[in-house]
């Protein structure tokens, strides 16, 4: 029988080394997930505080909210855009919403009706 120490010795460093290289990848893995979780909260944060001056609510955090309102004649409409930011994220929300002309020269808004729709139930 052959002495194999050597081979031995070889074989462990060569395990050693994978495992080495295989936790490393799965450390960065963890890292790179960790981040892109933390920038979809950031995202659905920034979000929440655009809609939420888009509805008309007032929103005090801290994101820098900044709403502009702008009305066309051409199409009758009022554009409303609401941005939110902070850092490196940065969300912007449209909303066009019909002027006064544009709901007097057609009765109404485009769009609209008159009724409950069929999920709502009055009880």
């Amino acid at each position: 029988m052959k002495n194999s120490r050597g081979f031995c010795l070889v074989q462990e460093l060569v395990c050693f080394c994978l495992t080495a290289v295989l936790l490393a990848t799965a450390i960065q893995g963890f890292y790179r997930s960790n981040y892109l979780l933390n920038e979809s909260l950031e995202l659905q944060q920034a979000v929440q505080a655009a809609q939420q001056v888009l509805a008309g609510e007032e929103y005090s955090g801290r994101f820098d909210v900044t709403q502009r309102i702008s009305s066309g004649s051409t199409e009758c409409l009022a554009v409303q855009e609401v941005q939110a930011a902070y850092g490196k994220v940065r969300v912007t929300l449209i909303r066009a919403l019909p002027t006064a002309e544009g709901l007097s020269a057609s009765g109404a808004a485009a769009g609209t009706f008159a009724g409950s729709s069929a999920g709502d139930v009055g009880l």
